[in-house]
């Protein structure tokens, strides 16, 4: 069973990171802002769980407000780095749409969704408990975007399983987090049927 960690990291913008547990496996999910915070969650789950790994550190895009704690994370967290093949980043591993990185007894799915960045990529838990979209799919709104690889991603989105919770990259919605498929009822970027009836919605994109 996969276990979720969000954590309010600061950083430039309201920032979350992530501390996400599958069995003995964990990952940090765009390790930036105030890293003794994911410091001491990793203390924490070390603390419960004495046997637990260091498996990955994933990024969802190369953006500085999301990368900036990579180095002082590897030094009490020594995973490699993962990021979409995309991404302008050394990296340790460059991921292809669809992979599957093992963790724990389940594995997290890689979805390429370009819009906000050309490197954006969202992490699916095979459990479909959890979604991590970084700056693609906020709660409430969306990212700053290029509009039509964007409404491309945000379908892909839409597409997955209502149960999902959402877990983005910043702190800018009504909650911290929220179930993908309230997202899709309330969430006028994403309930966007058509590209035109996008792009006039991206005008009021604040």
């Amino acid at each position: 069973m996969f276990q979720t960690e969000q954590i309010r990291v600061g950083g430039f913008d309201s920032n979350f990171s992530y501390l996400v547990r599958n069995g003995t496996d964990c990952a940090i999910v765009d390790p930036c802002g105030d890293v003794e915070k994911i410091h001491a969650a990793w203390n924490a789950a070390k603390s419960a769980i004495p046997f637990l790994k260091s498996t990955y550190i994933l990024l969802t895009h190369s953006h500085a407000d999301h990368v900036s704690g990579i180095s002082l994370v590897r030094r009490f967290f020594p995973a490699p780095v993962c990021a979409s093949r995309f991404t302008p980043l050394r990296c340790d591993r460059k991921l292809d749409d669809g992979e599957r990185l093992p963790l724990g007894e389940g594995f997290l799915e890689c979805l390429l969704t370009p819009g906000h960045s050309p490197d954006s990529i969202c992490y699916r838990t095979s459990d479909d408990s959890a979604l991590f979209t970084g700056d693609t799919l906020f709660v409430g709104c969306c990212g700053f975007c290029r509009a039509e690889p964007m409404f491309a991603s945000l379908r892909r989105l839409r597409a997955l399983p209502d149960c999902l919770t959402v877990y983005s990259g910043h702190d800018y919605g009504e909650f911290p987090s929220d179930s993908l498929g309230r997202q899709k009822r309330v969430n006028p970027y994403l309930s966007a049927e058509t590209l035109a009836q996008f792009r006039e919605r991206l005008r009021h994109l604040e």
